[in-house]
């Protein structure tokens, strides 16, 4: 059953946990990069959405943090954070187990969250925003595709079709955001989930099974984002994948130990842990991925990229990104 629509102005109320911000309140709109983060995908970037829709039923509370599959704070409200931003409940479209068209992998466990996928957030965004379309000024980040591999896998079908379905699906939303004015749009490619826990539990085979179809689907959708980019489109890229094999290989690089397992049940300190559960990061390893974007972003905005860390970073960000704008 669909649910009822939430108006976008009470989406995550009283869920978000809310960047707090570097400066003062009356900052003007020229002290942050960007107006505000819109996101769409699934519980990668869920800051409550399914926790709404659910009544509090999912993700369940504890173990996880209120509204995510997570211990705490998300990869985008530490990017709020680290770029000094507010985190606007009424911009965030995500929805744990969202697929790319309008159906949810969750739905079919028997949870209320029919018609909540990529299409359905794109066109809820698009009302919202009314006649005037989408902010120019803002930042959109897309990251989606590991629901619809995992929905064949559990149903059944044709596992080609489905990735092929998910990179047009995909592809698609983003042109669409960029037809309506969205000017800086970040999209990851799938995490390799063969490296996930879940993956590597299943043993070596079933394991290259899935980084094959995380290799397969990536390299689909880098193809139509450059297709886009011909066409006057283009994308801020974040290589998910590759980070997570950076990561598996040296955690301590990041401030990690452990890659491979999860940290939910284990009993030790989840700070030090990549994964939360089977696919799920930790609030760590989301903080890594937030630094990570902003290095793409600042890649993305400056060839020379930017250095040194904290506010620094952010301030540099800011910069490049005005100065693109005019």
């Amino acid at each position: 059953m669909t649910p009822n629509r939430i108006p976008s102005l009470v989406r995550n109320s009283g869920l978000a946990l809310v960047a707090s911000l570097a400066f003062s309140a009356a900052s003007s709109a020229a002290d942050k990069p960007f107006s505000k983060i819109v996101t769409f995908g699934d519980s990668l970037s869920d800051t409550g959405n399914a926790f709404l829709y659910t009544g509090g039923f999912y993700p369940a509370t504890p173990p996880n943090a209120p509204g995510r599959v997570s211990n705490g704070a998300i990869w985008v409200e530490h990017l709020a954070e680290k770029l000094h931003m507010e985190l606007k409940p009424e911009s965030q479209y995500a929805v744990a187990g969202a697929r790319t068209d309008h159906d949810n992998f969750n739905a079919y466990l028997g949870l209320p969250l029919a018609d909540t996928g990529l299409q359905t957030q794109i066109a809820d965004f698009l009302q919202d925003s009314g006649p005037d379309g989408a902010d120019p000024k803002a930042l959109y980040t897309v990251w989606i595709g590991a629901n619809d591999i995992f929905t064949t896998l559990n149903l059944g079908g044709d596992m080609n079709l489905t990735v092929y379905t998910a990179i047009q699906n995909t592809a698609q939303s983003v042109a669409l955001l960029a037809s309506q004015g969205a000017r800086h749009i970040v999209v990851a490619n799938l995490p390799d989930l063969g490296l996930t826990p879940f993956g590597l539990s299943l043993g070596q085979a079933f394991s290259a099974q899935l980084s094959g179809l995380t290799l397969a689907y990536n390299a689909g959708l880098e193809q139509a984002l450059d297709s886009l980019e011909d066409a006057g489109m283009p994308t801020i890229r974040f290589d998910s994948a590759g980070l997570i094999r950076e990561i598996a290989a040296d955690p301590t690089a990041f401030g990690l130990v452990n890659a491979s397992d999860q940290a939910v049940d284990s009993g030790e300190n989840p700070d030090y842990y990549l994964f939360w559960d089977g696919v799920h990061p930790t609030t760590a390893g989301h903080e890594v991925v937030a630094e990570r974007v902003i290095d793409e972003l600042i890649a993305y905005f400056s060839p020379g990229r930017g250095h040194g860390n904290g506010p620094g970073r952010s301030c540099s960000l800011n910069g490049l990104v005005h100065a693109s704008s005019r």
